[in-house]
């Protein structure tokens, strides 16, 4: 941020009112005069804030500034970032996977049972879907189970970061469970498996942290991502049929 915008983010403390969920700030009127700003400067830099996550609008309050989401705050900065071409989809996904597989050994010195147990919950969840071909509940059960990874280390800014990269790459995530989880069931004649492996993997992420060993978390992590590109990349049988009677 530059210094107008930390100094415009000084004055909306300074002038605000505590609340429950964040501070009330005061009217553009009256962060015109204390700033010294045009009102239409003001709105400018209040629609900053509102797209990067740290403001709210509160029916029948008004501008509340809060501490920032993914949802409003770094998604929209890397969707941002996407349409300028400034990144790839590609390049986001890599940068997840980086993330997830250098903070697996951390993860080991802070996670609780109760965690784990939440994590396994999640997987359930996933199986569930899967079972299912509920491709949209898969998923949010994938996000909550990464993002809690995260939520395991306690850093707000990873959690932040990670958060918001999931929800940039959710399309793309989406698609890419489709395709596994259509592929494992053509690799099995048609039906649905018991568990899936694209699901079951998370388990082995669950186990490694249960045995408290870093070396196990990372490996299980780092195969993690290694399973979905051996899955998605493998030839269904209905290809390889087709390709044999074109021979």
């Amino acid at each position: 941020m530059d210094a107008e915008t930390l100094e415009f983010l000084d004055s909306l403390v300074t002038e605000g009112t505590a609340v429950e969920g964040g501070i009330l700030i005061p009217t553009e009127r009256r962060l015109a005069e204390v700033s010294g700003m045009s009102r239409a400067r003001v709105r400018e830099r209040l629609s900053g804030l509102q797209m990067l996550g740290m403001l709210k609008k509160v029916q029948g309050h008004g501008n509340i500034l809060v501490t920032a989401s993914f949802d409003g705050g770094s998604g929209n900065v890397f969707e941002l970032m996407l349409r300028a071409g400034m990144v790839t989809i590609s390049q986001l996904a890599e940068a997840r996977e980086i993330l997830e597989v250098a903070i697996a050994p951390r993860m080991v010195e802070r996670v609780t049972d109760k965690q784990i147990h939440d994590l396994e919950d999640l997987v359930y969840a996933m199986v569930d879907a899967s079972s299912n071909r509920d491709f949209v509940g898969g998923l949010k059960a994938d996000h909550a189970f990464h993002i809690a990874l995260f939520e395991i280390i306690g850093n707000p800014i990873m959690s932040y970061i990670a958060g918001g990269m999931n929800h940039t790459l959710h399309d793309l995530l989406l698609e890419r469970r489709r395709v596994v989880i259509s592929k494992e069931i053509a690799a099995n004649g048609g039906e649905v498996p018991a568990m899936f492996a694209s699901d079951s993997v998370h388990f082995e992420i669950t186990r490694a942290l249960r045995s408290r060993r870093r070396e196990a978390v990372a490996a299980a992590m780092a195969e993690h991502f290694d399973s979905w590109r051996r899955i998605s990349r493998a030839p269904s049988p209905k290809t390889e049929t087709t390709t044999r009677g074109e021979e």
